[in-house]
Order: structure tokens, then C-alpha cells, then sequence
């Protein structure tokens, strides 16, 4: 595994990656400074087939952007404490998707481990540190809009996720969960948006984790799914 600042590749180059990604896009439009600042806490990380990304127990704040390539999520055996050779993965990660985001947002250790898929000779992902997102009071270096789009850029990603699995199991116990939570209809672009939108990002984690438990039980079965919809909405 190869990690590099993006600041060592062409900043032409890296300023139109960023532009296909929603969250860096509406960052900048909001201000180029505040993009700035995540610009310098970004890395973009290159894998080979089987090397490891993350690792179940990991404790960090990195989010993460598939690029290129394809990667696999696993649970540890159990019996061993290890990935079992031959498994079946917990699920699919392929270009366009955002990963990472629930250990972050719930500041817990990780729960799997992420591996390039043996078929993916060349994975990029794009790493970026929100450690200065965890802060909800401290506007020192990023700014209210800042946090602002961040969390909902959470919210629409962890909601989407969510609608998939309830579109596969509609009568899943959990199917409904996310759609109990309330959405937030008081004032916008102030600090209660940014309050109601973190609650509402960890409840929705919370849900998430819920569903991957049933995943890693093998009660469900999480097949690959469209991602047409989610590439136009989260990428153009």
C-alpha cells in the first residue's frame, strides 16, 4: 500500500479528481480557503490485490472515496480472529462510494477489515482526515458551512445506504428504521443544523451497523446492487 499527500501530484490534476466528488465540490464553492484546509488533510492511497486497507480494531477519523478498483469488507472468524481464506466478503465497495464514515462518526474502533479485491491489480481511494469535523463547537479551521456540508453529505450517503437494503428487505425488521428518525425543519445554516445533523449522521450509523450485523450473522445475504443511482447523485 502506497499513501501520498495530494499536495506531491499536479494541483491541476488533483483539483478535477476532487471536483467529481460531492463533498470537496460544494466545499469549494462554499469557500476555496476551507477547501484548502481538507485539500492538506487528503491522501490519495494506491493498492494491489489483497493488500489491506483498514483493519477491524483500527481507531482513527479517516473517511474514504473508492476510486478505482474494487474492495472488499470482512468480519473476522469468530473461532480464529481472522479473515477466513475463501470467504465470502461482508460486502462489496466499488467506485463512487463513501466507507470509513461510521467509525468516524461514531468514534468507536473498526468493525471490519478492508482488503483490495484479489481481482483489483490497481485500487486508488482517496483518504481524507475529519478529525477537525468531530469538533462541533471548535470553528478555528472549518468553518460552520464547512461542517454544514460535511454532515450533510453524511446524512444523504448513510440515508441512501440505507434505502437500498430496505429496498432488497422490505420486511426486514429494520427496514423502516432510518425513515422513523425525524427530519430536522428548524432554521438553516446555523449551529442547531449542525446539531440535529451530527445526531441524525450517528443515528443513522447506529442503524447501519445494525444491518451489517445481520450481514455478518449470515442471516442476509448483501448482493452486489445498482449504483447508477447513487454515481449520479454523489459523484455528478
Amino acid at each position: 500500500m502506497e499513501s501520498k499527500p495530494l499536495s506531491d501530484y499536479p494541483r491541476d490534476a488533483v483539483d478535477r479528481l476532487l471536483n467529481v466528488i460531492h463533498l470537496f465540490r460544494d466545499i469549494r464553492a462554499t469557500s476555496e480557503w476551507q477547501y484548502d484546509v481538507l485539500f492538506k488533510r487528503s491522501q490519495l492511497v494506491s493498492l494491489q490485490s489483497g493488500e489491506h486497507l483498514l483493519n477491524a480494531g483500527d481507531v482513527d477519523q479517516w473517511v474514504y472515496f473508492l476510486l478505482r478498483g474494487e474492495l472488499q469488507v470482512h468480519v473476522e472468524s469468530a473461532a480464529t480472529g481472522k479473515i477466513d481464506a475463501g470467504e465470502r466478503p461482508l460486502a462489496v465497495i466499488r467506485p463512487g462510494e463513501v466507507f470509513g464514515d461510521l467509525s468516524m462518526l461514531l468514534a468507536e474502533p473498526r468493525s471490519a477489515t478492508v482488503v483490495a479485491a484479489p481481482a483489483s491489480r490497481d485500487t486508488q481511494v482517496l483518504a481524507v482526515d475529519c478529525t477537525l469535523f468531530g469538533d462541533l463547537e471548535d470553528f478555528s479551521l472549518l468553518q460552520l458551512p464547512t461542517k454544514l456540508v460535511f454532515y450533510r453529505n453524511m446524512v444523504h450517503s448513510l440515508r441512501w445506504k440505507l434505502e437500498v437494503y430496505r429496498s432488497k428487505y422490505p420486511s426486514h425488521q429494520l427496514a423502516d428504521s432510518h425513515r422513523k428518525l425525524k427530519l430536522y425543519t428548524g432554521p438553516k445554516n446555523c449551529r442547531e443544523e449542525l446539531l440535529a445533523l451530527a445526531d441524525q449522521a450517528r443515528a443513522l450509523a447506529r442503524i447501519l451497523l445494525d444491518w451489517n450485523a445481520e450481514f455478518g450473522s449470515g442471516e442476509l445475504v448483501d448482493e452486489s446492487s445498482d449504483m447508477s443511482d447513487f454515481l449520479e447523485s454523489m459523484l455528478s
